[in-house]
């Protein structure tokens, strides 16, 4: 699975809206967070339909990032770009003819090398954390690592996610084949409580109130940069759906 992953290269103006369709949290997420993380300016971060019908009759979006798949979605869209002669550009899987210029990625991991493609986009911003990311999309230990945190999970267990997972919720659901829930939900079952190092103690107290209700709980971090660290849990859920097929 490591070896499918072949981010290609991207290249974005200035911004300042990013727009995701079903399924394309995980990419529209990954550069929202990280613009604002390397780059200390606000970006506007929005659904498909919250920019179709609320945002973009009322606003003035310098430069649209769109993140869509979904044919239903794109004509929509297709229709409020040429109406309101939005500018932008359209990163999603496949080929594609749309509007605007379209830039698209292949493969069943396309929304995880998207996202990594949005990463190593963002890393042109000179910062110390900018350096570290570059080292980690190196992905020389990757394989590694994902083998041994992949041990840490307990397949026959559920999912909950942390807050800064919560953008791999939707290929999580879609590979899993099990329940996969986000930390502020209830009626939990037994689960694998998944957190990373910046969201630990919602994670830890997440656990605590699953073995309160009796739950059996294994409890997983995820020690990584917090933008990496959804992309890698997508990974890993996609190793899980071969195993499973496999089994």
């Amino acid at each position: 699975m490591i070896d499918q992953l072949r981010p290609p290269k991207i290249s974005l103006p200035s911004f300042s809206t990013i727009v995701y369709g079903y399924g394309m949290e995980l990419p529209a997420y990954t550069l929202a967070r990280g613009y604002v993380a390397l780059t200390g300016e606000s970006v506007k971060l929005l659904g498909v339909y919250d920019f179709t019908f609320l945002d973009s009759p009322y606003s003035e979006n310098k430069e649209v990032v769109f993140f869509v798949n979904d044919d239903s979605e794109l004509r929509d869209l297709e229709n409020v770009v040429k109406s309101l002669n939005v500018r932008g550009t359209l990163l999603t899987c496949g080929q594609r003819k749309f509007t605007l210029k379209t830039l698209g990625s292949e493969g069943d991991l396309c929304e995880v090398n998207l996202a990594l493609s949005s990463l190593s986009w963002l890393t042109r911003f000179p910062s110390s954390r900018s350096k570290h990311l570059s080292e980690e999309l190196d992905m020389s230990d990757l394989r590694e690592w994902i083998d041994g945190k992949i041990q840490e999970i307990d397949p026959s267990l559920d999912l909950v996610v942390s807050p800064v997972l919560l953008p791999s919720l939707t290929l999580l659901r879609r590979n899993l084949g099990k329940k996969v829930k986000p930390f502020y939900e209830n009626d939990f079952s037994d689960s694998n409580v998944v957190y990373t190092g910046v969201d630990t103690l919602i994670g830890k107290r997440t656990a605590f109130q699953l073995r309160n209700q009796g739950k059996k709980v294994r409890e997983v971090l995820l020690d990584t940069d917090p933008l990496t660290a959804p992309i890698y849990l997508s990974i890993m859920s996609y190793i899980f759906k071969i195993r499973t097929k496999g089994s």
